[in-house]
C-alpha cells in the first residue's frame, strides 16, 4: 500500500517513529513535514497567522500536501494532528482515490487552546478517526465517523536500553518532560527528599532566575491550566534541570540511565498513559507513575511498574526502591518484558490500526 503521511517528522520525533514503523510493515511511505513551513516563518507571522488560521503558511502546508499526493497517488493520507489541513484539501486527497486517515497523539478537545477552527471544521471530512485519549471518545463519536483506538506507544527502534559510563546521564530518578505546576512541586518534593534526581525538558529555565517575561507568562498559563503558580527561584529544581528536550540516542541514555523514570501525567487534562509509560520500562528503567485504571491495566503494579496517588507515597517508593537495588531491578526487567509481551511497540500498534482501517 502507498501511504502519504503528514506530520512533525523531524529527528527525534513520535510521528517519525510512526511513520518509520509503517514502513517496517512493508508499506511505500513518503512524507510532508507539514510542520517545516511553520520552523521557517518568523515569530511575529506564527503568531498572526495561527491566530487568524489563515495566510501564505497556511497555503503552503495545504498546497505542498495535494502536490506530493498528486505526484505519489497513495491509496491512504495518514495525516498527525493536522491543524492547519483545510476540509477542501481533505476532499481532493479523497478525490484522488485516498483513504483520509487522522490521528493526534494528544488531548484535542480537553485543551481549547489546542483547537483551531480548522481542524474542527476538517475533521468530518476524514475517513476514519484513530484516538489516544479514551476520554475524549464521545467528542469523536459526535463527529459521527467510524473510530479507531490506538494507545500511545514506543519505538523499538529509538526507546531500548542504552547503558552508558557518562555519568551525565546517570541519577536516582528522572524526569523527561515539560514543566507543570503540579510537576514541579512533586519533583521539589523528590529533590528535597536528598534524592538525587535530574530533569530535561521544557520551560523550567524560569527557576533559575525567576524572572517574569510576556512570553513566559504566556506559555507558562497555558501549561499551568487553572492550577495556581507564581515567577519565582528554586535553586534545588534548577540543579536538577540539566537541558531541555532530548532527542535520539540521548533521550534513551537519559531513561536508561534513571534508575527509577518519573512517569508524572499532567493535570491540565484527564490522561491515563503517556509515551512515557511505555518509554520508561522499554529503555530499562522502573517506571513509577500516577495510579490509573489504564496505567494498571498495562503494567502490574509492584511486579512490572510501581504507581502513586499523592507525594506521600512517591517519596516512599522512591526512597524504598533507591534503597533496594535488587527489588528495582527485578521491576525494571518485568515492566521491560510487558513491554515485548504486550507488543506496546509502534510497528504492532499500527498494524492493528491500519488492519482495522481497511475494513471501513
Amino acid at each position: 500500500m502507498k501511504v502519504l503521511f503528514l506530520g512533525e517528522i523531524g529527528v527525534g520525533q513520535t510521528s517519525l517513529m510512526r511513520m518509520r514503523a509503517i514502513e517496517r510493515l512493508g508499506h511505500t511511505v513518503q512524507g510532508v513535514h507539514t510542520i517545516e513551513p511553520w520552523k521557517r516563518a518568523s515569530w511575529l507571522k506564527r503568531q498572526v497567522e495561527r491566530r487568524l488560521q489563515r495566510g501564505p503558511v497556511v497555503d503552503e502546508i495545504n498546497r505542498s500536501v495535494l502536490e506530493r499526493a498528486r505526484e505519489f497517488r497513495p491509496n491512504l493520507v495518514w495525516g498527525e494532528r493536522q491543524d492547519f489541513l483545510r476540509a477542501g484539501t481533505i476532499e481532493e486527497l479523497r478525490k484522488l482515490g485516498a483513504k483520509a486517515v487522522h490521528f493526534t497523539p494528544d488531548p484535542y478537545f480537553s485543551l481549547e487552546w489546542k483547537r483551531t477552527r480548522l481542524m474542527d471544521a476538517a475533521m468530518g471530512s476524514y475517513d476514519v478517526l484513530v484516538y489516544c485519549k479514551s476520554y475524549e471518545r464521545k467528542h469523536y463519536e459526535m463527529i459521527g465517523k467510524p473510530l479507531v483506538y490506538m494507545p500511545l506507544g514506543y519505538c523499538d527502534e529509538a526507546h531500548r536500553p542504552m547503558p552508558s559510563p557518562d555519568a551525565r546521564w546517570s541519577c536516582a530518578a528522572g524526569f523527561l518532560g515539560g514543566w507543570e505546576p503540579r510537576r514541579e512541586r512533586l519533583l521539589h518534593a523528590v529533590a528535597a527528599a536528598g534524592v538525587e534526581v535530574k530533569v530535561w525538558g521544557g520551560y523550567w529555565d524560569f527557576l533559575r532566575d525567576g524572572k517574569w517575561t510576556p512570553r513566559r507568562h504566556i506559555i507558562l498559563r497555558q501549561l499551568a491550566g487553572e492550577d495556581g503558580f507564581r515567577f519565582h527561584r528554586d535553586a534545588l529544581l534548577a540543579r536538577a534541570h540539566r537541558g531541555g528536550e532530548l532527542y535520539g540516542d540521548d533521550y534513551a541514555r537519559a531513561l536508561t540511565g534513571s534508575r527509577i523514570g518519573l512517569g508524572f501525567l499532567r493535570k491540565v487534562c484527564p490522561d491515563q498513559h503517556t509515551t512515557r509509560t511505555f518509554e520508561i520500562p522499554a529503555c530499562g528503567s522502573l517506571l513509577l507513575a500516577d495510579r490509573t485504571a489504564e496505567h494498571q491495566e498495562l503494567f502490574e503494579e509492584g511486579k512490572e511498574a510501581e504507581f502513586f496517588a499523592s507525594c506521600e507515597e512517591l517519596l516512599e517508593k522512591v526512597r524504598f526502591y533507591g534503597a533496594h537495588e535488587p527489588a528495582r531491578e527485578q521491576i525494571a526487567k518485568a515492566g521491560y518484558a510487558r513491554c515485548i509481551r504486550g507488543e506496546y511497540d509502534y510497528v504492532h500498534r499500527l498494524r492493528a490500526v491500519l488492519d482495522s482501517v481497511q475494513h471501513f
